[in-house]
């Protein structure tokens, strides 16, 4: 091989290698960027669902909290319900009390 046979030869494997790595280059940014994207869009689902197992919690909570306040509720409905009633009967027996001692009254008057 001559002179310029080896150097037609380097030439033409630095233009070959050139040529690949035109073609290698972009592909591997390609691969890259969107690789980078895939990443990034799952860590971005990955927040979101944190945020919606967050929210599931608080809803939870916020049902239980209801519950609470409607049992708490119907304890202060009943609680007063028999208050009234207890209440009613000892007037029911106060005006039945009045109204003996009101016939007691006349009748010795008479």
């Amino acid at each position: 091989m001559s002179g310029w046979d080896a150097i037609a030869t380097g030439f033409g494997v630095l233009l070959g290698s050139a040529g690949l790595l035109v073609f290698v280059v972009p592909v591997l940014w390609i691969i890259s960027y969107y690789s980078h994207k895939v990443k990034i869009e799952r860590i971005r689902l990955q927040a979101q669902t944190q945020g919606t197992e967050a929210l599931r919690k608080e809803i939870e909570t916020l049902r239980q909290q209801f519950q609470q306040l409607r049992e708490t509720n119907t304890q202060f409905v009943l609680s007063s319900d028999n208050s009234l009633t207890a209440l009613r009967e000892k007037v029911e027996r106060l005006e039945e009390r009045l109204s003996a001692l009101e016939q007691q009254s006349l009748q010795q008057r008479f």
